[in-house]
C-alpha cells in the first residue's frame, strides 16, 4: 500500500527493513487476555505505549516512522477477537524539532509514501487526501498532521498515537513542553502509542533524550518493571577504539565499528567500506562519527572535564553540619564564591573548605516553564548569603560583580574586608583558576592544584560542569558556554572554580596556628 519517498527508491513499493520488522512486532504486541474499549470496538490491549528507538544515520528511520503512522491512520491497527480492524477517528501528530525536519518527515516521507508519483501512484492514494500540513482519510474521520516543536503549541488535542523524530534536537524548554503537550493527552485514550526515534545526542543526561534513555536503561536492566516501555538502541560503545598509534582514525577499526552499529540490512561490506573511506577523507570530527554513524552517545571536542573524573572525586566534609550532612560543620573556615544573574542564567553560592571540599550552598535556576517576567528572587539570595556568613567562618566572599553591584556594596559594608570581588570575565584571573581546578579533578600537576578536591555530588553542579566547554584566550584556557544563547548553563561550575581557587590561596597562606591537612592519594 505504500511506496518509498524521496531518494533512489522513489515510487518503488516500500519494504520494511529487518530492524523495522523486529521493532513493529514489539510495538504492536498485544495482551490476548485483556480487552479494552476503543470507541465502539472491544480490542486487545497493546502492551507497549511508549517506544524509544535510537540508531545511526542512514537507517531509514524517518520512513519507518511515516510507515507506522500511515498504518495507524488507514490500516487495521486494532487487534480484536474477530480479527484486526481499522480504528475510528485516529488522531496522529508527526513531530520534529525543526521546520526542516518536520517537512522531511511529513512531506518527503509520509505524503510521498501514501501518494507516490504520477508514474507510480501508491495503492493507498485513492483512500487519502493530502494537504500541506495534514493527510485525511477520504472516508470516515481521521488525520495525520505535521508539528514543528520549534513553533510551540499549547494544545495537544487527543492523539491516538504520535511520533517524535530526532528528539536529540528537542533541546529547548519550548520544545520539551511541546513533547509534553502532544503526548500527555494519550492518557485519556486506550491503545495509544508514543513513538520516539533519533540518532544519539552529546550524552547530556538532562536533555529530553537523556532523561528518556535513563528511564529506558533502568527498564532494560530490570531496575524498573515496565513492559509498556520499549527501548531499542543500535550503536557501539562510545569508548570503542577507532584511532591508530598516531592518533588518526584507522580504516579497519572504523569499518568494524560500522558493521557492528549499522542496522541497515541493505548495505553490504563494500557499501560500509565506502562510508568509512568517505568519513576519513572528509575528516569528520571523531565525536560526530561516533554519534551519527556509530550510534554512540558522545560529547564533542572542547568539553572540559574527562568523563567520570568529577564523579570519582565525590566525598564528604571532615565534620558535617546537623542541618545538612553535605555541608561542613558550623564554624568551619571556608571560602564562598557568588555568581549572580538577573533573569536568564543561574545564580549560585558555592563554598570550599581549606582541605578542598567543594559544596553548593544554594542555587536559583530559571525554571523550564518560566515566563518572560521571571527574575532571580534577590531577597532569597540575600537571606541565604546572610545565613551562610553566620554559619561558617568565612575567610573570603568572592562575588562576580556584574548585575549585583548594590548587593555586593551591602555585603562589603556588612562583612568588611572578607568581600573581595573576583571578575570571572578576566582571563588573567580565571584561566589559572580553571587550570588549578582541572588539575585537582582530572589529575595533573599537583603543584598547580595545591590540594586534592572532593565534592558533595550536587547534581546541579555536576550538570553545569558537563555543560562547560573550553575557550582559548590570551591568558589561557577558560570555561564558557557552548554559545551565548545556549540553554546549558555553567554558573554553578564558575562558582565552584572560584571557590576552590580562593580556598587554595588561603590554604597556602594560612596562619601558622591554623591546622591544614591536604593529602594527595
Amino acid at each position: 500500500m505504500l511506496v518509498h519517498g524521496e531518494g533512489d527508491m522513489l515510487g518503488q513499493p516500500y519494504k520494511v527493513p529487518e530492524w523495522g520488522k523486529r521493532a513493529a512486532f514489539r510495538i504492536f504486541e498485544y495482551d490476548p487476555n485483556r480487552l479494552v474499549r476503543v470507541g465502539p470496538v472491544a480490542a486487545f490491549a497493546y502492551i507497549v505505549s511508549r517506544a524509544l528507538l535510537i540508531m545511526p544515520k542512514g537507517s531509514a528511520k524517518t520512513e519507518f516512522i511515516a510507515a507506522v503512522m500511515l498504518f495507524l491512520l488507514a490500516g487495521p491497527s486494532l487487534p480484536t477477537p474477530d480479527g484486526p480492524v481499522q480504528r475510528k477517528s485516529p488522531n496522529l501528530p508527526v513531530a520534529a524539532g525543526s521546520w526542516d525536519q518536520a517537512d522531511k518527515l511529513f512531506g518527503d516521507a509520509a505524503k510521498q509514501m501514501c501518494t507516490g508519483t504520477e508514474d507510480s501512484p501508491a495503492p493507498l492514494a485513492p483512500f487519502v487526501e493530502c494537504y500541506d500540513t495534514e493527510i485525511l482519510l477520504t472516508e470516515g474521520r481521521g488525520k495525520l498532521y505535521r508539528v514543528a516543536a520549534v513553533a510551540g503549541t499549547n494544545d495537544g488535542g487527543l492523539p491516538t498515537a504520535g511520533a517524535a523524530d530526532e528528539i536529540h534536537e528537542w533541546d529547548t524548554p519550548r520544545k520539551r513542553r511541546v513533547h509534553l503537550v502532544l503526548f500527555q493527552g494519550m492518557e485519556k485514550r486506550a491503545n495509544c502509542l508514543e513513538l520516539n526515534i533519533t540518532t544519539p545526542d552529546d550524552a547530556d543526561p538532562d536533555s529530553l533524550l537523556g532523561i528518556m534513555v535513563a528511564d529506558a536503561e533502568k527498564v532494560a536492566k530490570g531496575e524498573i518493571h515496565d513492559p509498556s516501555f520499549y527501548y531499542l538502541h543500535y550503536g557501539t560503545d562510545p569508548t570503542r577504539e577507532l584511532l591508530d598509534a598516531e592518533g588518526l582514525v584507522d580504516f579497519d577499526l572504523l569499518l568494524g565499528a560500522l558493521k557492528d552499529a549499522t542496522p541497515a540490512d541493505w548495505l553490504d561490506d563494500d557499501d560500509l567500506a565506502r562510508r568509512a573511506d568517505s568519513l576519513i577523507r572528509k575528516k569528520r570530527p571523531i565525536h560526530e562519527v561516533r554519534r551519527y554513524w556509530l550510534g554512540a552517545f558522545a560529547r564533542g571536542g572542547g568539553h572540559w572535564l574527562p568523563e567520570g573524573a568529577w564523579e570519582d572525586r565525590e566525598g564528604s566534609p571532615a565534620e558535617s553540619h546537623p542541618d545538612n550532612p553535605l555541608w561542613p560543620a558550623k564554624g568551619t573556615p571556608v571560602v564562598l564564591a557568588f555568581d549572580g544573574s538577573y533573569n536568564r542564567d543561574t545564580t549560585a553560592i558555592v563554598g570550599c573548605t581549606l582541605d578542598g571540599y567543594v559544596f553548593v550552598v544554594d542555587a536559583w535556576e530559571r525554571p523550564d516553564d518560566a515566563g518572560p517576567r521571571w527574575k532571580v528572587p534577590r531577597s532569597d539570595v540575600k537571606l541565604s548569603m546572610d545565613e551562610a556568613m553566620k554559619r561558617w567562618d568565612v575567610l573570603e566572599l568572592a562575588p562576580d560583580p556584574p548585575g549585583w553591584a548594590d548587593e555586593i556594596e551591602s555585603w562589603e559594608a556588612t562583612y568588611g574586608e572578607v568581600v573581595v570581588e573576583f571578575s570571572t570575565n578576566q582571563a588573567a584571573r580565571m584561566a589559572p583558576a580553571c587550570t588549578r581546578f582541572y588539575s585537582a579533578v582530572a589529575g595533573g600537576d599537583e603543584d598547580e592544584a595545591v590540594m586534592p578536591l572532593t565534592h558533595d555530588n550536587d547534581p546541579r553542579l555536576a550538570r553545569h560542569l558537563r555543560n562547560a566547554v573550553t575557550k582559548r584566550k590570551p591568558g589561557g584556557d577558560v570555561i564558557t558556554k557552548e554559545s551565548l544563547d545556549s540553554p546549558r548553563k555553567i554558573d554553578i561550575a564558575i562558582g565552584a572554580v572560584v571557590a576552590f581557587d580562593r580556598a587554595c590561596w588561603h590554604a597556602l597562606n594560612a596562619e601558622p596556628d591554623v591546622e591544614f591537612t591536604a593529602v594527595w592519594t
